[in-house]
């Protein structure tokens, strides 16, 4: 449960970084409306976003909230409805298809829930990770600022699998697969990351490992890191998190004591301030508190 206010977890923020080779993204009252039959179901209802290149940003919410939504607009797979998308300053909605599938192959990276999806069961890790590159005709690739791209062993040692490159998918573990299914997304040098529930199937461990790839990968190769994910402990991990919530970002919260015997409730400090001498009233949902002035919601 929460109480909300706007959050940061940790102290690096892009703008600590060196020079990043990530993506800047901006989403301005971005909807996206899917038509089943005559009918117009609303995923997502003027969302603005903006994220620094470089930054690590968790997207959370209940499940069809718009998360995968938002994904999928800033990642070329789909175009909003109606407001702007814009990727490094290029507005997505103004490209052809064809630019639209160079943006995803140069630009992006997708890691999806189970690594099944993104990865040839018969291939090692190496070869696995190498692919992209040989398809797309890059074997010798160069990054923007002149220094060549991580090669595959290079890759599979920043995910923590040098001693497992030589493994087939039967032989590396839940974690071990999502963690190459994330070096094989970073094989063409993306600016963007994007991660759908990536460590939905994995356990507490597993997941840990993954979510360090994350930062390692947002620090180290300055590339901008977008999860969706419903579990906010994995959220806490990255430089933000955004909250989604009737596809349209809420501020969010900060962990709050469970509420002692009796039914009384312990506010942080700086609520406590901020509250001092109000009437309040309270909203108790599944995973939150929403705790505001009676008179914001025209109570005297």
């Amino acid at each position: 449960m929460t109480w909300t206010q706007d959050e940061r977890f940790r102290g690096t923020t892009a703008a600590d970084r060196s020079e990043s080779a990530g993506a800047r993204v901006r989403l301005h009252r971005a909807f996206k409306v899917h038509r089943i039959g005559d009918t117009g179901i609303v995923a997502l209802a003027g969302v603005d976003l903006e994220i620094a290149p470089g930054e690590f940003v968790a997207i959370v919410g209940p499940s069809g909230t718009g998360k995968s939504s938002v994904l999928h607009l800033i990642g070329g797979l789909d175009r909003a409805s109606a407001g702007v998308v814009e990727v490094d300053d290029q507005d997505l909605a103004l490209l052809s298809e064809i630019e639209l599938t160079r943006f995803r192959a140069e630009r992006v990276g997708f890691i999806w829930q189970g690594a099944a999806r993104n990865l040839v069961p018969y291939l090692t890790a190496r070869e696995n990770v190498g692919l992209p590159r040989a398809i797309g005709g890059r074997a010798s690739r160069v990054r923007r600022d002149g220094s060549p791209a991580p090669g595959a062993d290079a890759l599979l040692r920043i995910v923590g699998l040098a001693d497992r490159a030589g493994h087939t998918l039967e032989q590396l573990s839940g974690g071990e697969q999502q963690r190459t299914a994330i070096a094989v997304a970073l094989a063409n040098d993306p600016a963007l990351l994007l991660a759908d529930e990536p460590t939905a199937e994995l356990d507490g461990e597993a997941s840990a490992r993954v979510l360090d790839v994350f930062r390692d990968v947002s620090r180290e190769l300055g590339a901008t890191v977008v999860m969706a994910t419903h579990d906010l402990l994995a959220a806490r991990q990255a430089d933000r998190l955004v909250y989604l919530r009737d596809g349209r970002v809420h501020h969010g919260g900060i962990p709050i004591d469970k509420i002692e015997d009796g039914g009384r409730l312990r506010l942080p400090q700086e609520a406590a301030f901020a509250f001092a001498d109000e009437e309040l009233e309270a909203e108790l949902t599944e995973d939150e508190i929403r705790i505001r002035r009676r008179s914001e919601r025209g109570h005297g």
